[in-house]
């Protein structure tokens, strides 16, 4: 039997910060600081790479020692963060 690593609304809500994060990094009002937008696509990378190796744990029935679904929100966090206009962060904080 296969394990679930993940539950359906922390999925939608990963589906959906990255939806968020690839329109602001997209729209035409995007960051204008390099910094912000290498930091958002670093975590997103990085989001990327856990889900990756989790899922390679799942296909060889192995365990993972750390809490993958609460890393890939942490990280798509941070890169939302990163790219929100400095007035929307301020809302948000």
């Amino acid at each position: 039997m296969e394990r679930v690593m993940f539950d359906v609304q922390t999925l939608m809500e990963i589906r959906k910060k990255a939806d968020e994060i690839s329109y602001r990094c997209m729209s035409g009002d995007r960051p204008s600081d390099l910094y912000n937008i290498n930091l958002a696509l670093d975590q997103v990378s990085r989001a990327l790479a856990m889900f990756a190796e989790m899922e390679i744990h799942r296909m060889q029935n192995t365990h993972i020692a750390c809490d993958g679904q609460s890393y890939i929100k942490g990280r798509l966090r941070i890169a939302y963060r990163s790219i929100l206009p400095q007035e929307e962060e301020s809302n948000t904080a």
